[in-house]
């Protein structure tokens, strides 16, 4: 009998100690899954007849980071990249929490995208992660919330006006 006291007893310790509050620093998200702030420069570019508010994407580790361990983009928001000289580029979604497409430009127009591309599973080794190549040239990429292009109705050809000086501060670290 008192062996079964000491086990409920025990039981229920565990119990008050589960049901406790958590300290405030233990109780917030784990680092890697809390929001990352912007901290980069801001501009406004247009695609069609749509003002957009861009994040400038310009060192080399903000590119590699690119929208990488956030959760998501307001409307009339998302992030460009420039590419000096104009080359084919590549991308892929490691660090992504939600979908995106992936525009394209060339000079003063979109000429192609990849749309509503979405987060690898959870565990996909960097070997087996999907690539999304530009395949021609490019001067600048630009991602934006997945769907927008489709809803705009925009795609080859759409018009962009992206300022001459947007990335006149250009650093690589």
């Amino acid at each position: 009998m008192l062996h079964m006291q000491y086990r409920f007893g025990l039981l229920l310790a565990v119990l008050v100690i589960m049901v406790l509050p958590v300290s405030s620093t233990s109780a917030q998200s784990v680092p890697w899954r809390e929001d990352l702030q912007p901290v980069r420069e801001e501009a406004a570019i247009m695609v069609g007849d749509d003002a957009l508010a861009v994040e400038l994407s310009v060192t080399i580790s903000q590119q590699t980071l690119g929208l990488g361990y956030r959760n998501g983009l307001e409307d009339g928001t998302g992030m460009i990249f420039t590419v000096e000289p104009a080359a084919p580029q590549s991308f892929w979604m490691k660090g992504m929490r939600f979908c995106i497409d992936i525009v394209w430009i060339d000079g003063d127009e979109i000429i192609g995208a990849a749309e509503s591309v979405c987060p690898d599973p959870e565990g996909t080794a960097d070997a087996d992660r999907p690539t999304y190549p530009s395949g021609d040239p490019v001067t600048h990429v630009l991602e934006v919330p997945a769907g927008w292009l489709a809803e705009r109705g925009y795609g080859v050809g759409t018009p962009v006006q992206i300022p001459d000086d947007l990335f006149a501060d250009d650093d690589t670290d």
